[in-house]
């Protein structure tokens, strides 16, 4: 065996091959696919700031509304004593509140209801029925009673 045969001249050098057209713009495509889905990403898992128009709860209000008439309704006919027509302005107070909110609070305490956005009406309208709700005798008025929880339901 000679030396020359072992040894391999390398073979000359290649200019570098250039990309067609169509492959940058393929690249192009699939970087604006991909920015395009992480901008429908961001979008659509970011929480929606609700509609504070005051006509969105018109209906809410009006439901709450005739739920204190027929609590009234349910005293004036002797179906109801004054400590059942609070627990039922309690109960009505409390549902607006949840609908209104989105937080159930149903089992708030009337602190904790100070802490809502805008719930301070509701903490002293609902500790001013917690005193005829679970007395055994009490001296609150329920038309009084009635037109206060009318008035947070509408102002609210």
């Amino acid at each position: 065996m000679r030396a020359t045969d072992i040894l391999a001249l390398p073979a000359p050098a290649q200019p570098p091959v250039q990309y067609s057209w169509w492959v940058w713009v393929l690249g192009l495509v699939l970087l604006l696919l991909i920015a395009a889905w992480y901008v429908w990403l961001i979008r659509s898992t970011r929480p929606r700031m609700p509609d504070d128009s005051p006509a969105r709860y018109d209906g809410i209000r009006a439901e709450h509304v005739a739920l204190v008439d027929e609590a009234y309704q349910r005293w004036a006919s002797g179906e109801a004593t004054l400590r059942e027509l609070h627990l039922d302005l309690n109960h009505a107070i409390r549902s607006f509140a949840t609908a209104r909110t989105g937080i159930d609070t149903s089992s708030l305490t009337v602190a904790e209801f100070g802490r809502i956005e805008h719930g301070s009406a509701l903490a002293v309208i609902l500790g001013d029925y917690s005193e005829p709700a679970f007395a055994a005798v009490s001296d609150a008025e329920a038309a009084l009673a009635c037109e206060e929880a009318r008035e947070v339901i509408r102002t609210w």
